[in-house]
């Protein structure tokens, strides 16, 4: 018995120490350990742009918003606070304002990979609490919070394209 503990034991220790296996990315990782699951996360696109445009992609459609990932170049003015509307763990628009309600704020969405900045007309940061109508070249997206002054409250989200199209989400507005 011993003679045959032995060579089995060298092979499990050549198996050991064999080269390490290659590093998995951090799409990989975020993938296995999401499972694939409906409402997980998206992997972090590093090629998609973090600046805002005028107007969306061209071939975008416009009611399919995506994760909104990395905007710390959306210039989105002065504010003294904003919010966000989350589709389960999804950040799909986030807005901020003044508290001056004679001004108007701004809101960024993320549609065929690009970024978009709309505007909402006068009424600034309590408008935006109470929900809001963003508007941009060809989309329009409307918040609509459940009533209370709560800072995170149940809310639909509804996106109009210039044809007609529309769609709906559910989830969470968050404003601080």
């Amino acid at each position: 018995m011993r003679a045959l503990i032995l060579p089995l034991t060298a092979l499990a220790l050549a198996a050991c120490s064999s080269e390490p296996a290659p590093q998995e990315s951090a799409d990989d990782f975020a993938s296995r350990i999401n499972g694939g699951e409906q409402g997980a996360a998206a992997p972090v696109d590093a090629d998609a742009p973090n600046v805002a445009a005028e107007a969306p992609p061209a071939d975008a459609n416009v009611t399919q918003l995506e994760q909104l990932r990395d905007i710390a170049n959306v210039d989105m003015g002065p504010r003294d606070g904003g919010c966000t509307f989350m589709d389960g763990n999804r950040e799909l628009v986030m807005a901020s304002a003044l508290k001056e309600p004679t001004l108007p704020g701004k809101a960024v969405i993320r549609v065929g990979g690009g970024l978009t900045l709309l505007d909402t007309g006068p009424g600034g940061l309590d408008l935006l609490k109470a929900g809001a109508t963003f508007s941009g070249e060809g989309v329009t997206v409307q918040v609509a919070p459940q009533a209370g002054d709560a800072a995170s409250r149940p809310a639909n989200l509804t996106v109009s394209a210039a044809d007609g199209s529309t769609a709906t989400y559910s989830g969470k507005w968050i404003c601080a």
